[in-house]
Order: structure tokens, then C-alpha cells, then sequence
């Protein structure tokens, strides 16, 4: 049991979940396997079924919204690696088809007919602005996020800046998944939009018609709906929905941004760290794409802030080694700072720690108990106070140092600012994005595999360890494999 949270906005959020209990849970097994015997005293499992077309191994339903809950196999299993694979090559076969639906929704942008041209402007958008296809909702029962069917009048607003004249921007807003807040400008005479014959003027002026003589609350493609749209697609390719647009433009994004930094002057120059910078640009320009967003937490406020402070302390202590340089050269040894004795301190905390641990174990009523919290979190002070004070004089040494000693210190010093203002920045570009997501489901992993082992950089600097189980079916592509249709035969 607990409380509902359900995604943003929810008009259910703090409702009370049920304890589920066996009797409502479904198994899901081989005709050959035993049934795993129920650790619940007096209860039994309420179902065991053997379904070889269903990916689940358990089943319930739960009280809030009524909805099946299913439990999966792990992510990093072969089975779900088999269908990860499974969805990038059918994204990849778009590379060849992508062609002839442009030119088929094109043409069919200057239809007479409603419905022909509603449809040819959905796709339109899906696939040059990567929206979702959007159902409806009811929105006592769920969030009102909304995605391309289910766009309302009042979430485009035309020239937004009453620009007058041959004005092409419609600034577009609304709540799509998890209640993220979708807000951009877009300016549908653009080359971008309409270079190639992209039309984009035709799009807006589609747009304004459809919207005209209606109130805010009508909905835009009001003559179809996603299952008329999912429809439309799939006479282009088998399994074509909105979601393999977006899986084929992210994979398609991030592939063009990184061979455009490959190509850039002096990228052979630079270091391992530097060029996953550029990876991570990359990885954003694909997530504003898919408006993958993350609201900034105060803990991420106070990391930066932290990371900030670091990087002052670490350029004083530079100018400090080059005063004692300085000192070198002109035989005042008496003037160079030296290190405390960090000893009597490390051996301090050590004691603490130990103590702590030990009140800990004893403790046996809740007043020692709570003596032994308070001194274990005594400890952890004094342990984060000694390990500001090490790294504050980090950059000392015990007794007079030699020109060279004092000459490499510096020299590692600029590494450490330069490395930390690069994590600063970094962080500081991607705190209201999310980076994850588009990795974790859109952008094929084949690409980032390849790119690693172009430029030598170790595949564990872009892909934590589960991504690295997750995508393990990736790992063996030659460092010149490429996304495009051929992956997909």
C-alpha cells in the first residue's frame, strides 16, 4: 500500500494504493516449468496461464485506474535485447522509405479533401517536429497532455510576437508526456522548413485554416484520429507508427551531429574528455528535439554551486604554486607555504567512525539508539570537514618542493580547471535536459558503439554500467557501421 503519485499533473495523485495479494496475480509460464510455490501463509496464486505470444511473467490489476500492471524480464535480458534490436532496424528501414512518404505527404498537403489533407499535416509534423501522435483522454481519469491528434487551438498561437506582415511563427504550447511542458517557437517559412520543397508555408497555412472559425477549446485535426493516422502510416511500411518517426529522427540526428563534429578542424587534437563533450552536445540537440525535459532540483542547484567553488579554490591554489615558484627562483624558502599535518586528523576521524559503529551494534533501546545516530553523523561532519581542509591545501607539499615538482603540480592543476569547468558547463547546458531518455530509447546504441571505437574514446566515459548490459547486443559493430536502411535487410 501507498500513496498514488502518477505522472505530472494526475487528478488521482494521493489516492490510496491496495496491498496486492496472490490471489489477484496471474503467472505466466512454460507448460514444462513448476509453479513457484506462494510464500504467503493461507494464500494461493490467482492464475497460471501459458502464453508463449506474452513478453510478461506476472499480471495484476491495480485500483486506482482499473489497468493491468505487468512484470517484465530485466532489460538487460536477451529477450529484451532481441526486441531493443528489433525496434532500431525497423527505425533504420524508414532510411529508405522516408523519401517516398515525404513526397506522398507533400502532394497531399494541397488536397481538397479534409481528411487527405488533416492527414498529410499530422505526419508533417511528426515527423519534421517529432510530437507524438496524441489520443484523447479523459481528464478526470488521467492528465490533459496532449500530442498531435489531439493538439486544441489554444495551444498554437500565430506570429506570437505581432510581427505583422508575411509573418510565418506559430508558437506552439502545451503539456505532453509526464505533463512537460512543450513550448517552442516555430518559424514555418524558414529555409530549414522549406528548403528541398520541405513545405513549410504550406503547413502554416494549413494550420491557420484549420483553426480558423473554431473556439480555443476545438480541436485542431478535428476530421481524424490516431488510429485513422496509425493507419495512414502503415500503408507506407509495415509497423510504421509515430514513434518509429521519432526513434528514426533521433538515431538520424545524433549520426549527422557527431559526423559533423568528426569533420570539424582540429578534432584529431583533441583529448578523450573534450570530445565526449561534443558527444553530449550531440545527445542534446536529439532530446530538445523530443523535448526530453527534467525540472532543475535544488540538489542539482547545490552541485553546481559546489562545482562552482571548487574551481575558484583550484585557481588560487594555482596562483599560490606560482608564488612559490617565484620564491624558488629567488631563494626565499622561508617564504613557501607548507602542508599541515593531515595525520593526527585522518587518525581523528578514523576513531570516530569506529566508535560510531561500535554505539551502533550495542545499541539495543531507542535512546541509544538515537546517541548512535548522533554520533555517527558526527563523524560524517568531521569526516567532510578533514576532507575540505586535505583539499584545500591539496596543492602543498610537507617540506620544500624542487622547480620541477612545483612546474608539474601547476601543469596538473590547469588539467584539473580545465576538466572541471568543462564538467561545469556541461551540467550548467543539460540541468533542464534530459539526456537519458532519448539514450535510453530513441537513439540507436550502434551509433554511439561505432563512435567510441572511431575516435578511441572507452564506451564506459558515454554509457553507465546498466546501459552498457542493456545495449551488450551493440557492442560488436565495426567502428564504421552506419544507421541507415542496409542494417534493417
Amino acid at each position: 500500500p501507498g500513496a498514488f503519485r502518477g505522472r505530472g499533473e494526475h487528478p488521482k495523485m494521493g489516492k490510496l494504493k491496495q496491498r496486492v495479494i496472490p490471489e489477484q496475480v496471474s503467472l505466466n509460464l512454460s507448460e514444462c516449468s513448476a509453479v513457484p510455490r506462494c510464500s504467503v501463509v493461507g494464500h494461493a496464486w490467482g492464475d497460471v496461464r501459458h502464453d508463449p505470444t506474452g513478453q510478461w511473467l506476472a499480471t495484476w490489476k491495480e485500483n486506482i485506474n482499473n489497468q493491468s500492471k505487468y512484470m517484465q524480464l530485466a532489460a538487460q535480458s536477451s529477450f529484451k535485447g532481441k526486441s531493443d534490436r528489433s525496434k532500431y532496424n525497423k527505425a533504420a528501414k524508414l532510411c529508405d522509405k522516408i523519401v517516398g512518404i515525404r513526397k506522398s505527404y507533400k502532394k497531399d498537403l494541397k488536397s481538397k479533401d479534409k481528411e487527405t489533407k488533416q492527414l498529410a499535416t499530422a505526419v508533417w509534423v511528426i515527423d519534421r517536429l517529432a510530437l507524438r501522435v496524441g489520443g484523447e483522454k479523459d481528464t478526470d481519469e488521467e492528465a490533459d497532455t496532449v500530442g498531435c491528434c489531439s493538439l486544441r487551438v489554444e495551444h498554437l498561437h500565430f506570429d506570437p510576437n505581432n510581427e505583422g506582415g508575411d509573418n510565418k511563427e506559430i508558437e506552439l504550447e502545451f503539456l505532453g508526456k509526464d505533463s512537460m511542458l512543450y513550448k517552442q517557437t516555430i518559424d514555418f517559412g524558414s529555409t530549414m522548413y522549406n528548403e528541398n520543397n520541405g513545405m513549410g508555408t504550406q503547413v502554416y497555412d494549413n494550420l491557420k485554416k484549420f483553426c480558423s472559425r473554431k473556439k480555443d477549446s476545438d480541436e485542431i485535426f478535428d476530421a481524424i484520429n490516431p488510429t485513422m493516422l496509425n493507419n495512414h502510416l502503415k500503408q507506407f511500411m509495415e509497423g510504421l507508427s509515430a514513434k518509429v518517426f521519432r526513434t528514426y529522427n533521433a538515431s538520424r540526428t545524433l549520426q549527422e551531429e557527431l559526423r559533423k563534429t568528426e569533420a570539424s578542424a582540429g578534432w584529431n587534437r583533441l583529448t578523450a574528455a573534450e570530445k565526449v563533450v561534443e558527444y553530449n552536445n550531440a545527445n542534446r540537440e536529439v532530446a530538445i528535439l523530443c523535448n526530453h525535459q527534467r525540472s532543475v532540483s535544488k540538489a542539482q542547484e547545490t552541485q553546481l554551486e559546489t562545482l562552482g567553488g571548487k574551481i575558484e579554490t583550484l585557481k588560487k591554489q594555482k596562483k599560490v604554486l606560482k608564488g612559490i615558484l617565484k620564491c624558488l627562483n629567488a631563494g626565499k624558502m622561508d617564504k613557501i607555504p607548507l602542508k599541515k599535518n593531515e595525520k593526527k586528523m585522518v587518525e581523528e576521524v578514523t576513531k570516530l567512525v569506529e566508535k560510531a559503529k561500535k554505539m551502533k551494534d550495542k545499541a539495543k533501546t531507542n535512546e541509544e539508539k538515537i546517541k548512535a545516530t548522533e554520533a555517527d553523523e558526527k563523524a560524517k561532519q568531521r569526516k567532510r570537514e578533514v576532507a575540505d581542509i586535505k583539499f584545500k591545501q591539496a596543492h602543498l607539499w610537507e617540506k620544500a618542493p624542487s622547480k620541477d615538482q612545483v612546474i608539474k603540480r601547476i601543469q596538473n592543476w590547469n588539467n584539473k580547471i580545465s576538466k572541471a569547468e568543462m564538467d561545469l558547463k556541461h551540467k550548467d547546458d543539460n540541468k533542464e535536459v534530459s539526456l537519458g531518455t532519448s539514450k535510453i530509447n530513441y537513439m540507436d546504441p550502434r551509433i554511439t558503439v561505432a563512435w567510441c571505437k572511431r575516435n578511441e574514446v572507452p564506451i564506459e566515459k558515454v554509457f553507465s554500467k546498466t546501459l552498457r548490459d542493456k545495449f551488450n547486443w551493440a557492442m560488436a559493430v565495426d567502428p564504421e557501421w552506419e544507421f541507415n536502411g542496409k542494417i534493417a535487410e
